[in-house]
Order: structure tokens, then sequence, then C-alpha cells
């Protein structure tokens, strides 16, 4: 069990037998930093005015990217990658959230 499922179900069991309500959801978003289309995202950093050029530096590096597999001391042929946040990138997390944020503020404004 990892860390964080550890910690929920300790807090969970704390409130539950102090006899309270526990009210708690779930979402997975591990695949979802794989699907993040490029375009649609510096379209994003555009119209929240961020400099063209820090976001024709970005595109170049995620447009650019080639990535490889090794398996049992083997590795693949290189091939490009097209969507998708850059795992463990330090801007990762902002990059994600920008589209996220986006479409719940659609939801709020209707």
């Amino acid at each position: 069990m990892c860390r964080t499922a550890g910690a929920v179900k300790e807090v969970i069991n704390y409130y539950a037998n102090k006899n309270s309500h526990v009210f708690a959801c779930f979402i997975d978003l591990t695949k979802v930093f794989d699907r993040v289309n490029y375009w649609k995202l510096f379209n994003h950093l555009l119209d929240d005015g961020i400099d063209v050029r820090l976001v024709r530096l970005l595109a170049h590096w995620y447009a650019s990217q080639q990535v490889s597999v090794l398996w049992n001391n083997i590795r693949s042929l290189p091939f490009t990658v097209n969507n998708g946040t850059k795992q463990g990138g330090v801007l990762s997390p902002y990059l994600f959230t920008i589209p996220c944020l986006k479409k719940q503020a659609k939801l709020f404004l209707l």
C-alpha cells in the first residue's frame, strides 16, 4: 500500500472511531499527465499572457523529444512522443493544471 493510501485510511479510521461521518472522493489522475495535448496547452499559455518566447521554447522542447524503451537490457528504436507532460519535470504539475482550470472555469461560468 502506498503512503498516501495508508494516511487516508488512518484519517478515515480516526473520524469513524469518533462516530463522525466520513465522505471521500478519489480521482485517479495517473494517466492524465500522458493525455495532455501540447498544442492546446501552448494556446492556453498564450491566452494567459505568457511570453511567446517561453511558449516557443516549451513547444520546441516538447515537440522535438524522442524516447526509447529499455527492457531486458535491450533498447528500442527512438520514437516521438506526441502528447503528455514530462513526468517528473518541475513545470509538469503547473502545465497539467492549466487546461484543468480552464475547463473548471467554463463549468462554473455557465
